[in-house]
């Protein structure tokens, strides 16, 4: 699914117009609102490529959730619940190359909604 089909889909803000990318496919998709958690992903991809075709999902509309993208080399961060960040956070974005986008829908209900088209999860290492 490309990220311009889930904006018109899922009725998305595109708060970085500057690195926003509507052919960019997205095949993975992980969730969370601590960092910290977002982090150990890193630790359980199995094969190169995997981060740079995932979304972000959070509900941390702050600089930490822009940095820690930038850490696991996402492309795309997607805030859920109506979050609206700040205009620092959304420069922080476009200054890093990061997609930041936002929506209304809860992390649960978007990412069931992805998961029904296709995008899943990233696996852990066994």
């Amino acid at each position: 699914m490309t990220l311009g089909q889930i904006v018109a889909k899922y009725g998305c803000t595109v708060y970085t117009r500057n690195s926003f990318d509507s052919a960019k496919e997205i095949r993975y998709a992980f969730c969370s609102d601590l960092m910290s958690d977002a982090l150990m992903i890193m630790s359980t991809v199995r094969e190169s490529g995997v981060l740079e075709d995932s979304v972000l999902i959070t509900g941390l509309a702050t600089n930490q959730s822009i940095r820690t993208a930038e850490m696991l080399d996402v492309d795309v961060v997607c805030l859920v619940r109506g979050k609206i960040p700040a205009k620092q956070v959304v420069d922080l974005a476009d200054e890093s190359g990061i997609i930041l986008i936002g929506t209304e829908l809860t992390m649960f209900n978007l990412s069931g909604r992805l998961y029904q088209e296709g995008i899943v999860g990233i696996a852990s290492k066994k």
